[in-house]
């Protein structure tokens, strides 16, 4: 986890609920160590009241926030408002080219989270509402090995029970700037590139890309193909929720209009 003064944010599996590993650059950067087609939320506490949150995910912005009336703790994920019910999804991790000469910057993403004082209350007409998608085309900064889309098949029904359709929305507009948390993630690969992790003894490391070396894979499979009878060719080769430690401390915003999950004004 990243925790600085009252905030902390971090990456959970959503079916097991635990944090993703994580190591520290000697810059003092985290980065969570992650694997393609796994589903995550960002899981974030908050111990003080009277803030807003808002994330972003490889540069994009989800499209709303969580306001912390008092302190509390929820995840981020994927979420929708339909005719009053309101959904979060976990958000995936995919792979989307090779990892292999790339620089550091393709191998890792980066989880920021954005705080905000909770500015004047007021009140909006209820409407549907989708966050924003991540998709391989929507990162900032170029391609990504592994990046974040919105495609994760975690869901969690987050309707407040005393909440209906037609209810009306409380909104928060966007005070003070307090500050800005950031946490990256990348495979183990990623790890290497970023000089964190050693490379282990079948890995070859230069300025530009990290390439593994396949030469006794290669005379294992020409001794096998020259063995055999077949002369055919041998290719390479959480129950999790948006929590709060109080009902009634969190509410989600969409980037203009706020929607009170738990209906305290």
């Amino acid at each position: 986890m990243v925790k600085v003064g009252d905030f902390t944010v971090e990456l959970v599996a959503a079916d097991t609920k635990e944090a993703f590993k994580e190591h520290t650059a000697p810059d003092g950067q985290v980065y969570a160590e992650v694997e393609p087609d796994m589903d995550y939320f960002v899981s974030v506490k908050c111990d003080k009241g009277g803030v807003m949150t808002f994330i972003f995910v490889d540069g994009v912005d989800l499209g709303y926030h969580m306001d912390f009336k008092s302190p509390g703790k929820t995840s981020y994920g994927r979420w929708e408002r339909i005719g009053g019910k309101q959904t979060m999804t976990a958000l995936h991790f995919n792979k989307t080219r090779q990892e292999v000469g790339t620089t550091p910057d393709m191998l890792t993403g980066k989880v920021e989270l954005k705080i905000h004082k909770m500015g004047e209350k007021y009140y909006q007409e209820p409407r549907d509402f989708v966050s924003r998608s991540l998709t391989a085309d929507s990162t900032l900064g170029g391609k990504k090995c592994i990046k974040s889309t919105t495609s994760g098949s975690h869901s969690l029904d987050i309707t407040p029970k005393d909440r209906t359709a037609s209810s009306k929305i409380v909104n928060r507009r966007k005070g003070e700037y307090i500050r800005t948390i950031t946490l990256n993630y990348c495979s183990a690969l990623g790890l290497i590139y970023n000089k964190i992790l050693p490379p282990p003894p079948d890995l070859d490391s230069d300025d530009d890309s990290v390439q593994v070396k396949r030469e006794n894979s290669r005379r294992k499979r020409k001794r096998s193909t020259e063995t055999s009878v077949s002369t055919a060719r041998v290719p390479p080769q959480g129950n999790i929720k948006a929590e709060n430690s109080r009902a009634e401390t969190v509410t989600v915003q969409q980037t203009d209009a706020l929607v009170d999950l738990t209906g305290d004004d």
